[in-house]
């Protein structure tokens, strides 16, 4: 059924009844159809102005669908239903937050049914009118067009169309089943409301997703939590920052650390089934792959909800804000502090001490801190501070001394020997796809190790890549 000018004022107009969801019209792409309605419907006809609107949305919408960036802005917003849902699911909404939400998706549906070839025929019978009011020339023919410019390509219903067919914009990822090779967090996270979005569009009446929106909104969380599975706090603000391409490391590219794993995993698994758990302070010495192991924890549950929140030392004052913020969050949250170290200058151990000691106010269940450090108890003793005038000197001193104390668990993380670094090497080079007989392997990797940083995780990493590079320019030379 073809859409006329009146049909289309309804439905403009009933973008101003939006309740619960009124914050999708800040979307830009959004706001420039707003526009692009706007100026069809107005009063006074502008041909410049429609114009202008129609071709800026058009380029908006280059390799995208209409309906499914409306479905993703309804995942994306942070609203009274999806906070409620996050928390609860379907089951305990208020009945009127219920019913606004049935309000607005059949508004949203009606915007997405809005097709381009619609538009132009209207866009044509107004410019036709105008024109023959204007100049008295040409006759409105069937389509809209004029005698005069029917054929010519500027005319309204000669102008390009976007996609308007569900489920037909360009995917970024698969679902998450069925897959050759697994998913990092942020691959995984896009691919699970990918699937989401083509079970909403496959829905008669989207008044019918209620229940697929609670439930997305309980697994996923709502706003910023849902868009991302890794994070970190924008320019020492408390604003949470979504980050792009979280490093894709799995446990299983992690060799010779299976004592190290058992004990993080057994915390970690014991954290997201609501059992009691940890802090943890990873300790060792550089390359040996802490950071690695807590970043590739969030590759491995992020379909279990666990998000990771990088925390810099400075950032730290931050933390009770932010902890209150996500509290009532569905999601699990590793905050993460890399390379937790002080000088003897520093007093920052202080708030590190009273983040984990905690005070009145009890740490959520759904946050733990993950830390690594190459110092056993953070801060570096200075021969001057032993002979400190300081009356408390000792106080002071053993108080720095006993920051680790404070986590629950500690994991030392030890330098591998040689047969340990050589079965990693192996291990990587099989990853990695390398085809090389295993005892010039050993021998590269060896002679790599002694020129290089010695004997590490890293330090094979670092020589993997560079034998990637040198059989790569080998086959080309």
């Amino acid at each position: 059924m073809k859409l006329n000018l009146d049909q289309l004022k309804k439905t403009f107009l009933s973008l101003h009844g939006l309740i619960v969801y009124e914050d999708i019209l800040q979307d830009e792409i959004i706001r420039d159809f707003y526009r692009l309605l706007d100026a069809v419907t107005a009063k006074h006809f502008d041909p410049m102005e429609i114009w202008q609107a129609y071709f800026q949305f058009f380029r908006d919408m280059l390799g995208r669908s209409w309906p499914d960036h409306l479905v993703q802005c309804l995942l994306n917003s942070q609203n009274v239903f999806a906070e409620q849902a996050s928390r609860h699911g379907p089951a305990d909404i208020d009945p009127v937050v219920r019913q606004s939400v049935l309000w607005d998706l059949a508004i949203v549906q009606k915007l997405a049914a809005i097709k381009p070839s619609d538009l132009k025929v209207i866009i044509a019978e107004r410019s036709a009118k105008a024109l023959m009011d204007e100049t008295g020339i040409g006759e409105k023919a069937g389509n809209g067009a004029t005698p005069i410019y029917k054929d010519d390509e500027n005319w309204p219903t000669n102008w390009p169309e976007w996609e308007t067919t569900s489920g037909t914009a360009k995917e970024i990822y698969k679902s998450p089943e069925g897959l050759d090779s697994p998913l990092n967090a942020q691959q995984w996270l896009l691919a699970f409301k990918n699937q989401v979005v083509r079970e909403f569009l496959a829905a008669k009446s989207w008044a019918h997703n209620y229940n697929l929106l609670a439930d997305f909104y309980r697994q996923a969380g709502c706003g910023i939590l849902a868009n991302y599975a890794a994070f970190r706090i924008k320019n020492d603000a408390l604003v949470l920052e979504g980050i792009e391409n979280p490093d894709p490391i799995r446990l299983n590219n992690l060799y010779c650390q299976e004592r190290e794993q058992e004990i993080v995993l057994k915390n970690t698994e014991s954290f997201l089934q609501n059992y009691p758990a940890n802090n943890i302070i990873l300790y060792g010495s550089r390359g040996t792959g802490k950071s690695s192991l807590v970043k590739a924890l969030l590759n491995e549950y992020v379909d279990q909800g666990l998000r990771l929140i990088q925390l810099k030392k400075n950032q730290i004052k931050f933390f009770p804000e932010l902890a209150r913020e996500l509290a009532g969050s569905p999601l699990k949250f590793i905050f993460f502090i890399d390379d937790l170290s002080f000088n003897e200058e520093e007093d920052d151990y202080r708030n590190i001490k009273s983040l984990l000691e905690g005070g009145i106010e009890a740490r959520p269940q759904n946050i733990l801190i993950y830390a690594t450090s190459n110092r056993r108890h953070f801060v570096k003793e200075s021969f001057s501070e032993r002979r400190s005038d300081d009356v408390h000197a000792a106080d002071t001193m053993d108080e720095k001394l006993s920051l680790a104390d404070r986590f629950g668990i500690t994991v030392t993380f030890l330098s591998p020997d040689q047969e340990s670094y050589l079965k990693i090497v192996e291990g990587l080079a099989r990853d990695s796809g390398i085809e090389i007989d295993g005892q010039l392997l050993r021998q590269k990797a060896l002679h790599w190790a002694m020129l290089h940083n010695g004997r590490s995780g890293r330090t094979a990493r670092q020589f993997i890549d560079n034998l990637r590079a040198e059989l790569a320019l080998d086959k080309t030379n």
